[in-house]
């Protein structure tokens, strides 16, 4: 059997030994022509999502999984990736400054993933730095209800100059935290 007259599931599986052979360029070739087949398969956008987030697009990653999670919903390892590629999102757009774009990327990541600590904490940043302090603490607050070992990472940026809030009492701030 040839890729030409090869199932979506074959092709899938020639995509995948490509994936895990180090041949990123094959996979994708072979995934984009699973996509000229009908109906959309949601497999195929999840792996393109998955070569896209290893070669460093995150943007294109998220377009995938999003895809991916049109046709199968809630699809556990789905989330996973979208929710490590909106990350990735996050982490390009706060190297560009760009705070509104960060911290939408951070919701989404919440919006998949609500447990996720790390993504509270750096959306409590991004929103620090945006001059929302009030959100920030919530969101720190959330972050540090969803796991205690984020503290000192909140204390530390509520700590920087900009904030103009100083915790004397690290108590207080605790208390605080779990209080919001």
């Amino acid at each position: 059997m040839t890729p030409a007259t090869a199932s979506i599931e074959d092709l899938l599986t020639f995509a995948i030994r490509h994936v895990n052979a180090g041949q990123v360029e094959r996979a994708r070739t072979l995934c984009e022509q699973a996509l000229s087949a009908a109906p959309p398969h949601p497999a195929v956008h999840q792996l393109l999502a998955v070569i896209n987030l290893q070669q460093g697009d995150a943007d294109a990653a998220v377009k995938w999984a999003m895809a991916s999670l049109a046709l199968r919903p809630g699809h556990p390892p789905t989330v996973r990736v979208a929710a490590d590629a909106w990350f990735e999102v996050s982490l390009k757009r706060h190297d560009t400054s760009d705070l509104a774009g960060e911290a939408n990327a951070l919701r989404e990541v919440l919006r998949l993933v609500p447990e996720r600590a790390e993504a509270e904490v750096n959306l409590g940043i991004a929103l620090q730095d945006a001059g929302e302090i009030d959100e920030a603490i919530r969101a720190y607050g959330r972050a540090f209800r969803l796991r205690e070992d984020t503290f000192g990472r909140i204390a530390h940026a509520l700590a920087t100059p900009h904030v103009g809030r100083l915790w004397l009492h690290l108590d207080a701030l605790r208390v605080a935290l779990r209080a919001t």
